[in-house]
């Protein structure tokens, strides 16, 4: 049978067995019973109030994002603005992906005259300067290699590239992804607007087809960007320029570098999050950062669970973080306009986290109660994850958007520990490794 056949009936095996689930939960009662439990006394409507809460505040955020969403337009090039752009693209033990990350590069519809490429080898025990320097040799008045006599770590790797560029726009790009022919074009698209800082591209999954896994991841990303950053684009605060493809203006780095190569947070050295502590440096600065779904980039995912839930640790931690330093000046006179709905934006989200898990908890307990509650539980999680994926079938136009259903349930019974874990061993950078 046609693969493509097979892929199709097993989307709608997974839509039909969730879709019965959800009429389930309703014919059963699972959804009436729930209003006994959590109304049948003082103390329990007491316990239930942040529920109330938490459906509030979903009905602001949705309509609120989405409009935000919606209004986002990407800058487009015009004037034949081409400034010079340096690349940059530190590797550790890439291999051959490095390789062609810089070739997607140079595939690029940008002007050669105006592009500088450097790939910064942070001490790779593998082949991977191997390709670097074969790149060079072939390109030598556009690729520039460096090789590290030993691993420093990613933000020190970019440092040595911020270093020795060139171009006005410097652009960061992880080794293990892939440029669209006219991604840099349009990521640089924005910055003839002085006011703009830092702009990021459009982030899809490389090895999408990997397993089911990675398909769900793909599904994420796209509502991580598409959505999320998008919406942020309409009043210019993205909040996490992503390290796969973004770019800042130079001069900007040359400011705040030394003091993003040496940030210390609660008495450490900050060794992760170099993306998200960027765009923070970025916005204090006063600038804006805006995200271009025109310029399309795409990066190898984990294909496991335990190498997911290690990446995923290490953005909550990237998150709290940053997240305490956006508060430390987030109130300020940081820029001139856009600050209000930053703050709005910010405090919205946030709070929506920890009443999360209350749900979760909150739900769970009375499921010991009334076991038959569980079916409301998995269909309120199925209608949730729906109500999302609408956005994506909007976006993408395919149906992919049934294992972005599928990520829901991975989310909070597998994936939603890694939260709680972030704060604990929040001084703990063992886990994070490479």
């Amino acid at each position: 049978m046609d693969k493509n056949k097979v892929d199709n009936i097993y989307k709608l095996l997974i839509f039909f067995t969730l879709t019965v689930l959800v009429l389930t939960a309703f014919i059963t009662g699972s959804f009436s019973r729930v209003s006994y439990w959590y109304n049948l006394n003082l103390m329990t409507q007491y316990f239930s109030l942040p529920l109330f809460l938490y459906t509030i505040m979903i009905c602001i955020h949705l309509p609120y994002r989405s409009v935000l969403c919606f209004m986002n337009q990407p800058y487009v090039q015009r004037n034949g603005y081409y400034p010079k752009v340096t690349v940059i693209i530190p590797a550790y033990n890439e291999g051959k992906m490095v390789e062609k990350s810089i070739c997607s590069c140079l595939n690029s519809n940008y002007p050669k005259s105006r592009l500088q490429i450097i790939s910064v080898d942070d001490g790779s025990e593998d082949d991977t300067w191997h390709y670097i320097r074969r790149q060079q040799k072939e390109h030598p008045d556009l690729v520039k290699g460096i090789r590290l006599p030993q691993n420093r770590g990613k933000r020190w790797a970019l440092a040595e590239g911020f270093k020795r560029a060139s171009g006005k726009i410097l652009v960061t790009m992880d080794s293990d992804s892939v440029m669209e022919r006219d991604a840099l074009s349009n990521l640089v698209a924005p910055f003839i607007d002085k006011e703009i800082g830092a702009a990021t591209a459009k982030v899809k999954v490389l090895n999408k087809n990997e397993n089911l896994l990675t398909r769900m991841i793909g599904v994420r990303y796209i509502m991580a960007f598409e959505f999320y950053r998008a919406s942020r684009s309409t009043f210019k605060t993205v909040f996490c320029c992503s390290g796969v493809l973004s770019a800042y203006r130079k001069e900007i780095i040359d400011k705040i570098m030394d003091q993003w190569l040496h940030q210390r947070f609660m008495g450490q050295v900050c060794t992760y999050g170099d993306d998200r502590s960027l765009t923070n440096f970025i916005l204090r600065s006063g600038y804006y950062t805006v995200y271009q779904r025109n310029s399309v980039v795409y990066t190898l995912v984990p294909s496991t669970l335990p190498k997911l839930a290690r990446m995923l640790v290490r953005w909550h931690k990237s998150f709290i973080r940053e997240s305490i330093v956006f508060i430390t000046f987030m109130f300020s006179n940081y820029r001139r306009n856009n600050r209000f709905l930053p703050i709005f934006d910010f405090t919205l989200s946030t709070v929506l986290i920890p009443f999360q898990f209350y749900i979760i908890i909150y739900s769970i307990i009375h499921i010991f109660i009334d076991p038959l509650l569980i079916l409301r539980f998995l269909a309120i999680i199925t209608i949730m994850g729906s109500v999302y994926m609408s956005f994506y079938v909007k976006f993408e136009k395919n149906t992919d958007f049934v294992f972005g259903l599928l990520y829901s349930f991975l989310h909070v019974f597998f994936l939603m520990w890694t939260v709680p874990y972030a704060v604990i061993t929040f001084k703990n950078n063992s886990w994070l490794t490479r």
